[in-house]
This record gives structure tokens, sequence and C-alpha cells, in this order.
């Protein structure tokens, strides 16, 4: 159900995030994809209690995809207003990322590299990239109280086990 003073549904954005964020990752050479895709399940780096003591109680299971060498999964929230999901892919497109950003701001002290954006795409959502590697895990989180911290410390947490 669409919010007042909102134009789409959650599931368009989320849908409209999907695809923006795999055109971030076909706008790369393709040598940069040549790379092997990191093997990692984004729906493994989080456990529900860590989702859950940060954000929120969660509404079911997470749900992932894979679509080439980009995997995503999908948390929603029983409040139907958070929504988090965690995305892995090549290290190279961070750099791409960060290049169509908005107002990228760098973090210190996540793995190789790491920048933060408010807004990418025209969405209300906080993204933290983090490049570990040769893999990039992209949290995003809907914008809310204490977004930026509630992403920086999942992220902190999804590292430790990669």
């Amino acid at each position: 159900m669409p919010r007042e003073g909102v134009g789409i549904t959650r599931i368009s954005r989320r849908v409209l995030f999907v695809y923006l964020s795999l055109a971030v990752l076909v706008s790369v050479t393709p040598t940069s994809l040549s790379a092997a895709p990191p093997n990692v399940d984004p729906c493994t780096l989080l456990t529900i209690a860590e989702v859950e003591q940060t954000v929120g109680a969660l509404k079911g299971k997470p749900t992932g995809d894979k679509e080439g060498d980009a995997a995503w999964c999908n948390y929603e929230f029983a409040n139907g207003k958070d929504a988090l999901e965690v995305w892995v892919f090549p290290s190279e497109p961070i750099g791409r990322s960060r290049s169509i950003s908005k107002n990228p701001v760098t973090v210190k002290g996540l793995g190789d590299e790491a920048f933060m954006d408010r807004g990418m795409h025209g969405l209300n959502y906080v993204n933290l990239y983090v490049k570990k590697g040769s893999t990039t895990i992209n949290l995003s989180i809907q914008e809310t109280t204490g977004d930026e911290e509630k992403v920086k410390a999942l992220a902190q947490k999804a590292l430790r086990r990669f």
C-alpha cells in the first residue's frame, strides 16, 4: 500500500532498486566482470537475531536471489516501514557505484574501502558499499532514525563472515 505522499509502492521501489543496482554492475567494462563472482551467500552474512536487534522484528525469513555475478538478500520488517537489502558482487563495481553516487562519503574502518550515500537512484535508502578483497557488499536500509549507525553496525557483523 503506498504511503501518503509517495507515488510508488515499496515493492515497486524494491524492483526499481534491483534493476538500477544491476545496471551499475553491467555498466562496468566486460573485462572487469570476467573475475570470478564472489562465492558468498548474502543471506548468511547476518543472522536474524542480529538484524532484529539492530533494526527491528522481521516479518519472516529473509529471501535471496541471484542475477549474474550479483546476489542479494531482502529483509522485510513487521512494522511495514523498515526495509533492508544486502548485496554481494565482485569488487570492481564499487568504483562505478561511487562515481554515480550523489554525495559519496568515505567510511573509515570497514573493509579495504567503504563509502556511504543517501538517496542514490532517487530512493529513500542509505547505501553502504564495502569492498573486502575481491568482493563488495552493499547494505541498503530504508531511511529512518539512526539509519547510518544501523547500517554500519550490520556491515561490521557481515564482514566477519567472509
